[in-house]
């Protein structure tokens, strides 16, 4: 109980510097379940259908769990490098999606 209460009481910033030195799952859990609504409702805002959109949101949650470590609090808060991800995706689909097929 005290651990939960522990990581309720935590940043944002706390809870990705804590997947990024201890793959920690609970920081991870909150970080996914704060993130994931807000990120899919940003794809969907830039044009992307929810199933898309939900992609999206899981991809950048992945993302950031594997690339934890690069994350820098001196330069962007939690949430901006999160977008920035979800942004970066979403133009990666669209440019996929135009490419003709070989």
């Amino acid at each position: 109980m005290r651990q939960q209460q522990d990581i309720e009481s935590q940043s944002w910033e706390d809870l990705l510097l804590a997947i990024a030195h201890h793959q920690d799952q609970d920081a991870f859990t909150r970080l996914f379940q704060h993130f994931a609504p807000r990120v899919k409702a940003y794809a969907m805002r830039g044009g992307a259908d929810p199933s898309v959109a939900e992609d999206i949101a899981q991809e950048t949650l992945v993302t950031a769990w594997r690339k934890a470590g690069l994350f820098d609090p001196s330069k962007a808060a939690v949430s901006t490098w999160l977008f920035t991800i979800a942004r970066n995706l979403r133009i990666d689909r669209i440019r996929r999606g135009r490419r003709p097929e070989p």
